[in-house]
């Protein structure tokens, strides 16, 4: 019994992540006006959130977060895409906290 507990502790100390990694190298691949929303979704997964504002431009966002064993937030980064009615991406930011090969790009 003992040994079941500690066991569900160090587990409960992990560190934990969330989503598909948002590299640098990704992102500067995306291409204004050629990469295609199947291809954002093939590079970083499904869209954790999206929607077609009233122009009808799908805005897309990806989030990526690791947490450290202690629950402090190690590595944050997002990368919100707006599309162009033909489905190609029109603009992108990409935002991260604590990434090491992250920078603000566009």
């Amino acid at each position: 019994m003992p040994l079941l507990f500690v066991a569900a502790i160090v587990t409960g100390c992990a560190a934990t992540s969330s989503g598909d990694l948002i590299s640098q190298a990704k992102v500067e691949a995306i291409r204004i006006n050629v990469t295609t929303f199947d291809e954002m979704a093939r590079d970083f997964g499904p869209p954790r959130s999206q929607y077609v504002d009233g122009q009808g431009l799908r805005t897309a966002t990806w989030f990526y977060f690791n947490n450290s064993e202690f629950g402090a937030a190690q590595d944050q980064r997002t990368l919100t895409v707006v599309y162009n009615k033909d489905g190609t991406v029109k603009d992108y930011i990409n935002s991260s906290a604590g990434a090491k090969d992250a920078k603000p790009v566009r």
